[in-house]
């Protein structure tokens, strides 16, 4: 790619870095367990949250509700995600990880950090400051955010 002043922009920078960093994991990490990114995103989506549903994994990852439901019927197929109906309301359906679907998110989880941390350590003695940054980015956004709400 011809390099611009667009291209050397810090957004830009930073969605160039993200996108290699999934294609790296997928090609690396993620094809060699059967998963694909999305099906990996609702994966952690459902780790992270407590016993969520369809509507809560897909407003964590900006992600419809069919579309979570697409790749939770994949993630259940692989044996990774079970869903449980509420018994409260039938209607709503609360997801968990299998054993098998931790035991495979801990080791992808292993792996990439592994394999981030080999390139993060480029950075050297300017790590702890770039991720500071990072966090203060994040934090950031996540107030922009919240003030359009």
């Amino acid at each position: 790619m011809k390099k611009s002043w667009f291209t050397e922009t810090e957004v830009f920078l930073l969605h160039e870095i993200v996108g290699r960093l999934d294609r790296i994991a997928r090609t690396r990490v993620l094809e060699s367990r059967g998963l694909s990114y999305p099906e990996f995103l609702v994966a952690m989506a459902v780790r992270e949250l407590e016993s969520p549903s369809h509507g809560e994994v897909g407003k964590l990852l900006d992600m419809s509700k069919s579309l979570v439901s697409q790749r939770v019927s994949s993630l259940m197929t692989k044996g990774v995600v079970l869903q449980n109906r509420n018994n409260d309301n039938r209607r709503q359906v609360q997801l968990e990880l299998t054993a098998s679907g931790r035991k495979i998110l801990e080791q992808v989880y292993r792996e990439l950090a592994e394999q981030a941390s080999g390139l993060f350590d480029l950075l050297g003695t300017g790590r702890p400051r770039f991720r500071q940054a990072l966090q203060l980015l994040r934090d950031a956004l996540a107030a922009e955010e919240a003030r359009e709400q």
